[in-house]
């Protein structure tokens, strides 16, 4: 295929690896680069090299070379941003959280949807070697029907602050430790189970650590458990927390420089996985990515699932995309799925707020 023309807008960590996915998918080339902060912009220009710069996004978007866009801003701007770029009749790749809620996302997939055009959501997790492993193994039936998942991104001290404290602004972000680390781990878990449609959600959320934040604003969330039920009968039990007293089972991160865990465990009559993200862990903590336990006539033996390290996430997924757009493969991070997504995260904070089980239609 022809290499697609690509731009990023929002040019901060996720659009930097963003960068590096195009140059490295093989198929994309980094056309164009847009962001307000012109030090910002004159920074990553140098770096990265793109074609044009832009400190305008309508100007960006009537370049008509362009034909697909990165929306790596934060999350109160990935709806506005989307939904122009699909009006250009740009394909789009958005950072996480699609948007801020689901009736957002309904309308960005019915904009794709209608104009023909590829919408996906970033989420790079999907594309680890070892997800990739345990979803074969999953597809092959070596767990025999998925029926349980317990999946958890826990920090005991870990809420984030990002530009001007935007994490921890409701307005700006859409929600705290759910919106942010939480759609990983539900993702991961409802992903290997072949994204199900999600029938009911039973959730609490919590605000529990205020005096470990520093920003003006701090109205969202910093804690989140429940359970989410699918129309094939399969439960997902998750617990995701920027913030909390956690015992020392919980392993050193390596970022927050504290107790942090990102880990996804999937039960079937015939084995169970076990998946760490291992890039989250301190150097001194590590411990197998994935581990497969397989009944072998009736014992439960420590199996080994093979798999290649992906060194780099973002560049199969940008691969991906790049050949959605372009005919070739369907999307593994559809907007159909981003939409599901939301819904789920929607039913959680109504589920907290009305104190009840929400029922998805």
């Amino acid at each position: 295929m022809d290499s697609f023309n690509v731009g990023i807008v929002g040019l901060g960590w996720p659009g930097q690896m963003h960068a590096q996915g195009i140059q490295m998918s093989g198929i994309g080339k980094l056309y164009a680069a847009c962001d307000l902060n012109e030090a910002r912009l004159e920074a990553f220009a140098t770096k990265y090299s793109p074609e044009k710069t832009f400190s305008d996004y309508d100007q960006m978007l009537a370049d008509p070379k362009l034909q697909a866009v990165v929306v790596a801003l934060p999350n109160s701007l990935h709806f506005p941003a989307s939904r122009k770029a699909l009006a250009a009749a740009k394909h789009v790749l958005c950072e996480k959280p699609p948007t801020m809620n689901a009736d957002q996302m309904r309308q960005i997939h019915l904009e794709a949807q209608t104009r023909g055009l590829i919408y996906t959501f970033g989420r790079q997790k999907r594309f680890s070697g070892a997800m990739q492993a345990a979803r074969r193994a999953i597809a092959e039936r070596r767990l025999g029907e998925i029926y349980y998942i317990k999946t958890s991104w826990v920090r005991a001290r870990g809420t984030p602050g990002g530009l001007d404290g935007w994490f921890t602004d409701g307005s700006r972000a859409g929600g705290g430790a759910l919106i942010d680390i939480g759609v990983h781990a539900i993702d991961s878990a409802w992903y290997l189970m072949g994204n199900p449609k999600p029938r009911t959600v039973s959730a609490q959320t919590y605000r529990k650590f205020p005096q470990l934040v520093k920003a003006h604003v701090f109205d969202v969330e910093d804690s989140a458990y429940g359970m989410i039920r699918f129309e094939n009968g399969a439960t997902i039990l998750f617990e995701v927390a920027w913030a909390a007293n956690l015992p020392d089972d919980i392993p050193m991160g390596r970022s927050w420089y504290c107790r942090e865990l990102f880990r996804t465990d999937l039960y079937g009559p015939q084995g169970s996985i076990r998946l760490i993200d291992t890039t989250q862990l301190a150097p001194s903590e590590q411990r197998p990515a994935l581990s497969f336990f397989e009944n072998n006539e009736g014992a439960l033996v420590d199996s080994k699932l093979e798999y290649v390290e992906v060194p780099h996430e973002f560049v199969p997924q940008m691969r991906n995309f790049l050949r959605a757009a372009a005919g070739l493969e369907a999307p593994i991070n559809s907007s159909l799925q981003a939409l599901q997504l939301m819904e789920m995260l929607d039913a959680v904070y109504q589920s907290s707020l009305a104190g009840r089980e929400i029922v998805l239609v």
